[in-house]
């Protein structure tokens, strides 16, 4: 299972938070409805999404995930790094779009 370490090679991706765990995870989740990420996510996985709410934070806390890919046009605020801190999850920020960022980590055989 590839590391977090390992997709932070590529310098376009940004950990906005403290380094919380060298985690592995063995999938990734791409959504940008949330709803459907509670019926199909494990934590062993990373969400890759533009939605940087509250929501996503929440999420993460019931489904026990520690790493949120942020892509291209995702906004965000102090507020949600600090939270994020405080709750150990690893914040990435990306200036690729969920599909491409799927694409790259086929291409580095990290899925």
């Amino acid at each position: 299972m590839p590391r977090l370490t390992e997709l932070l090679r590529n310098p376009n991706y940004a950990l906005l938070t403290e380094f919380h765990a060298d985690t592995h995870f063995d999938d990734i989740y791409v959504t940008d409805l949330l709803s459907t990420a509670i019926k199909h996510m494990k934590p062993s996985h990373i969400l890759i999404t533009m939605i940087s709410s509250q929501s996503v934070l929440s999420l993460s806390q019931m489904l026990d995930f520690k790493t949120i890919i942020l892509t291209k046009d995702a906004v965000i605020t102090d507020k949600l790094i600090k939270d994020a801190n405080e709750l150990g999850l690893n914040i990435i920020k990306t200036s690729y779009l969920n599909h491409e960022v799927v694409i790259e980590l086929c291409r580095r055989h990290l899925l």
